[in-house]
């Protein structure tokens, strides 16, 4: 590899993905309605970034092949993960980016429909059941994002389709 270059990690979702290497950078795409949450510890130099879709795992039917599709399932996981491999959550930066509602049925801010709002909620909740509080958040919205963790810096850069990224 070239002195400086960053390896891509993209991130689907379903999947997560926990690294010490410096040289990564994590990436998740087409994050609407689904949620992301980065967490990254400068101390252990750990971060990781998970992608889930759903909210609920009761809301599966048939064969789930991916279970960290759901916020319910993938977080406890992402978590116990990391600490795992040394997270320690008073240095942990948590981030939250996604849950856009990108079509309304009519329904407003209580339609059953708003899996992004869902997403938020859910997720917000089982980070603070498990200690780890909330740096930024990006969430909402109308449009999807491209969300990247930068592992040498823990940085997290957000961009919309057609617009120049920003540092969250």
């Amino acid at each position: 590899m070239v002195a400086g270059a960053k390896k891509e990690i993209l991130i689907s979702i379903g999947e997560l993905h926990i690294s010490k290497n410096p040289t990564e950078v994590m990436k998740a795409t087409r994050v609407a309605s689904s949620i992301v949450v980065t967490v990254y510890d400068p101390q252990a130099a750990l971060g990781g970034l998970v992608h889930m879709g759903l909210p609920d795992s009761r809301m599966a039917t048939g064969n789930n092949d991916l279970p960290y599709k759901f916020v319910d399932v993938a977080l406890p996981h992402f978590i116990e993960s990391l600490a795992a491999k040394g997270l320690n959550k008073q240095y942990a930066v948590v981030n939250i980016i996604g849950g856009s509602q990108l079509f309304n049925f009519g329904g407003g801010s209580g339609n059953i429909l708003n899996v992004g709002t869902r997403n938020a909620i859910t997720t917000r909740t089982i980070l603070s059941r498990n200690g780890l509080q909330v740096a930024k958040t990006d969430t909402g919205g109308n449009k999807p994002r491209t969300v990247q963790l930068e592992m040498d810096t823990g940085q997290v850069l957000i961009s919309f389709p057609g617009q120049v990224g920003h540092y969250l």
